[in-house]
């Protein structure tokens, strides 16, 4: 986008002054006899008249030539012949161009002075929208998230998909050609929300014995997030792959949400961090349009307990992988209410980058909190004070409260027509 001001064309043109003919330019020069003497001085009368008369026709045709231009006169400005074909625009960009561009242009009643610059006239810059921006996605997944109303009939330009586990990559893998390339060419970012739903129990970490979901600290994993990279992967410059990884981490030690409830719970978040890291590589290496980020519980800051490094005293004991990290991501999906929560975990992680709302929605589906965050959450009050704390995008994880509400898919179609980032 251009910020240029539109140039107008001058009415004046280029190229030197107009030269006057040879002699003084006050009174007309003494013209010497160019003939021979006898032309003048010699022959008999009625020749001399005729010489006496051709003079007198030069200097009358020479006098009022000599004074064009003078300031204060009135005579007529002098004429130039235009090229053939010219038009007035094109007389207009002529007069850019000059066979002396050092040479000033004389000043006459009848003729302005070009402007200084040799470049061509630019459209004047479309102004940027006012008032705050979001990259808005939808999910559960890319192939349903495109056909949604909210999708086709808003500016709706990432697509959000969830990893769950090695059974996703089969059906994953058959996008690579299909689904993942039409969403690159027409322009969407991807999303890919990595979580991890597995048992909890036992698990040997190189920080100690360890106690969790096993699936993220397995030796098949950073394996299978290669081809989960690989499926996913676009073109360096092109539309972004977002990654989510381990939405809702803080719940996969036995101990949730706190560093050092007891032994196991350290070791386990060490490995994890570990992990992150490894996998964010991965990433880097496979998909060179990918960006990557550890995705938290949007529930952590409601709270602390230092002695147990609980609350918001977690988000130091990852401050490392943090700032290590692309973007921030979080999830809001409590049942009573999360825009206090959206503000908090925004105004948190955005110490440490840009952040992300992952994946949005009650959890009990309740359609009257959705409401109720939504009527808070898209106005421009409260997207103005998140987004100046971080928040760059906002992902619903279906359509399902929308689909349900004609009148709240109005409002929230509106609003991302508004608000959202073309």
């Amino acid at each position: 986008m251009s910020d240029a001001l539109t140039r107008g064309a001058s009415a004046g043109r280029g190229g030197p002054p107009p030269a006057a003919p040879a002699g003084s330019p006050v009174a007309p020069p003494t013209i010497a006899p160019t003939g021979p003497p006898s032309l003048v001085t010699a022959g008999p009368p009625s020749r001399r008249r005729v010489v006496v008369a051709l003079l007198a026709a030069i200097l009358v045709v020479t006098v009022p030539a000599c004074g064009r231009d003078r300031p204060g006169q009135s005579a007529a400005a002098p004429t130039t012949t235009q090229p053939a074909g010219l038009t007035a625009a094109g007389l207009a960009g002529a007069s850019l161009s000059t066979a002396n561009p050092t040479r000033g242009i004389p000043t006459t009643s009848t003729r302005r002075r070009a402007p200084a610059t040799t470049a061509a006239p630019r459209a004047a810059a479309t102004p940027a929208p006012a008032g705050p921006r979001l990259l808005f996605g939808i999910g559960p997944e890319a192939n349903a998230a495109r056909t949604t109303p909210l999708t086709r009939q808003a500016p709706v330009r990432m697509l959000s998909s969830w990893y769950n586990g090695p059974g996703d990559l089969d059906w994953m893998a058959a996008w690579k050609g299909g689904e993942v390339a039409r969403a690159y060419a027409a322009g969407y970012s991807l999303h890919l929300i990595v979580f991890s739903g597995d048992a909890e129990g036992p698990v040997a970490t190189p920080h100690g014995q360890a106690c969790g979901r096993g699936y993220p600290l397995s030796d098949r994993f950073l394996d299978d997030m290669g081809r989960l990279a690989r499926i996913f992967a676009g073109r360096a410059g092109g539309p972004r792959l977002y990654v989510s990884m381990f939405t809702e981490f803080q719940t996969y030690p036995c101990a949730d949400n706190a560093w050092s409830a007891d032994p196991a719970a350290t070791a386990y978040y060490r490995a994890l961090k570990d992990r992150y890291l490894a996998s964010m590589a991965i990433f880097h290496r496979l998909a060179p349009n990918a960006r990557v980020s550890l995705s938290w519980g949007g529930w952590q800051a409601r709270w602390d307990d230092r002695a147990t490094g609980a609350g918001r005293s977690l988000f130091g004991h990852f401050a490392d992988v943090l700032r290590a990290s692309d973007f921030q991501s979080f999830q809001a999906m409590a049942t009573d209410g999360n825009t206090g929560d959206i503000r908090a975990m925004t105004r948190t992680l955005g110490a440490y980058g840009p952040v992300m709302l992952a994946h949005y929605k009650p959890d009990n589906g309740s359609g009257a909190v959705f409401e109720a965050d939504l009527r808070t959450i898209l106005t421009d009050r409260y997207l103005a004070d998140v987004t100046r704390n971080g928040l760059f995008a906002m992902s619903f994880m279906d359509d399902q409260n929308l689909a349900a509400s004609a009148h709240l898919h109005q409002f929230v179609r509106a609003a991302v027509r508004r608000y959202g980032r073309a």
